[in-house]
């Protein structure tokens, strides 16, 4: 690994950790070099806060002038909630800049690193650009599709069961790998439940088990009958929650949920009579949202897999037979074994006596 390697990977690795914290900004991270040591390191702050590269000059201070700055991601060179980027490091005195990857957006998109050279700084692209683009997977995925990237997550059986018969879920995998799935909650910009899971779980969709934020909840309730009149009040029903209908659901309904905080949002039905994956994703990509985990149930799952619209799956297998029971994917239904969707294994972890697959289409 060269010295431009080792300090990137430094850079990363801060990146990482403000995963969740600070969207709808990327997180990024940032390593201030001078005469072979570090004078200075941040991580993008919490929403509203300094961008990495600002963190890490004024971590610097006179330290950082003739220095080299690492970033995960190419400096910003717009006003938006704080001042540009490349502002702080060329009054910063900085002569060099290592990037890791390009940012696409339109209102960057190489403009950062042109106005850097003009200003006689030297610049580097693309030094662990993989790695780099891993950590950003998802702010880099939204910003090129419009839409969020999207995680399922699925806890079964070794026979496929998600709940048995009667409905009972809790619990099919054990305390370690549900503290695993709360890690995925709050690097994930928001999270989305079928109404069926509300109404069986009541789940509050947050971040307990691990520190973290908690994501945006998402409900998909094509009729809104979570706002009708006398129902019961989920946990899920809160300020800030998003719950994605279509255009026939009752304005009674629409009006209650307002009154809770809660926005409803009308998009197209879809072939099935429920809400159309692919048009709630482009209006939850209009919202910023970045990225989206996907938690269930099987119907919900079966929609995305459906539509082809998913990156990347969390399958949690536990050493459980359930038999007669709910499946991971309950209404796809494929007349033959070569029509089947196909996915490819990327990895595997254990989780006390749990299994982890993470699978990304094939």
């Amino acid at each position: 690994m060269t010295e431009d390697e080792r300090y990137m990977e430094l850079a990363a690795r801060l990146a990482a950790r403000g995963l969740g914290a600070t969207y709808p900004n990327p997180s990024v991270g940032a390593v201030v070099v001078s005469r072979q040591r570090i004078v200075g390191r941040a991580r993008t702050a919490p929403t509203g806060g300094p961008h990495a590269e600002v963190g890490a000059l004024r971590r610097s201070g006179a330290a950082a002038r003739g220095g080299t700055l690492y970033v995960t991601l190419e400096p910003c060179c717009h006003v938006g909630r704080t001042g540009p980027c490349t502002t702080a490091i060329l009054e910063a005195g900085i002569a060099r800049v290592v990037v890791g990857v390009k940012d696409p957006a339109s209102h960057v998109d190489g403009k950062g690193i042109r106005l850097l050279r003009r200003a006689g700084v030297e610049v580097v692209l693309g030094v662990l650009a993989a790695r780099c683009a891993a950590v950003h997977e998802h702010y880099l995925f939204h910003v090129r599709h419009g839409r969020p990237f999207v995680t399922l997550k699925s806890a079964s059986s070794l026979d496929g069961r998600i709940a048995t018969q009667s409905g009972d879920s809790r619990w099919i995998t054990g305390e370690v790998a549900r503290k695993e799935v709360h890690r995925l909650r709050a690097v994930h910009h928001a999270i989305a439940v079928g109404l069926g899971t509300v109404l069986a779980d009541d789940p509050r969709l947050d971040v307990r088990a691990v520190r973290g934020t908690s994501p945006t909840p998402v409900v998909f309730d094509s009729k809104l009958s979570l706002g009708r009149k006398g129902g019961k009040r989920y946990r899920v029903l809160r300020e800030g929650t998003l719950i994605l209908h279509e255009s026939a659901a009752p304005k009674a309904a629409r009006a209650r949920l307002r009154d809770l905080g809660v926005e409803p949002i009308e998009v197209s039905q879809g072939e099935d009579g429920r809400v159309d994956v692919a048009a709630a994703l482009e209006a939850l990509g209009q919202r910023n949202i970045r990225s989206l985990l996907v938690e269930g149930g099987g119907t919900l799952l079966a929609s995305f897999v459906r539509a082809e619209l998913w990156q990347r799956w969390y399958y949690f297998i536990a050493p459980r037979i359930l038999g007669e029971g709910r499946a991971v994917v309950s209404s796809g239904a494929w007349p033959m074994v070569a029509q089947a969707p196909r996915v490819q294994c990327v990895s595997t972890r254990r989780f006390a006596e749990d299994r982890l697959w993470v699978l990304e289409p094939a």
